[in-house]
């Protein structure tokens, strides 16, 4: 075997690699699941009925398993690090919150760069008459966001 007979497989995985690491982008993981199980299903019925073809896929398959397992924990990862984040910013306003007796009108006034926030884990915080609001978006799940809710004081998810 060569690594020509493999070009088609590692182009697919490049273009699925660069699409699916990106931060956001964890409903891909859901949407490639299923048709990684049809391939895997497919594939190791071929791979008993036709011995001479079981090198050859069991290494597509090898391949196709490796990029799945990356990407699956890089969504973790970004989903971890988003809810971490998020954490740190909700420690420090609630913090404050509790030095000063009000909530603050943005997150510069406890230290912490809202805009980078908002660029880097899409966390958004605001305070409208009064009420403080977190929220920032569910990595694995399209439209749907992690709500802190202040007067409960624990987050809680939301689908729009």
């Amino acid at each position: 075997m060569k690594t020509a007979d493999y070009v088609k497989t590692l182009a697919l995985v490049a273009i699925v690699l660069f699409f699916s690491l990106q931060k956001g982008s964890g409903p891909l993981v859901g949407i490639l699941l299923p048709f990684y199980l049809v391939v895997l299903l497919y594939n190791s019925i071929r791979m008993i009925r036709r011995p001479d073809e079981r090198k050859r896929r069991g290494i597509r398959l090898a391949i196709w398993s490796v990029t799945l397992a990356l990407t699956v924990t890089i969504q973790i990862h970004w989903s971890e690090a988003s809810h971490n984040a998020a954490e740190l910013a909700l420690k420090r306003v609630l913090a404050y919150q509790e030095r000063t007796g009000r909530y603050p009108a943005s997150l510069k006034e406890v230290g912490l760069d809202d805009q980078d926030l908002k660029d880097k884990w899409q966390i958004r915080y605001f305070v409208v008459e009064g009420k403080a609001t977190m929220v920032y978006p569910m990595p694995f799940m399209p439209l749907a966001i992690y709500e802190y809710n202040f007067e409960a004081r624990k987050w809680r998810e939301n689908s729009y």
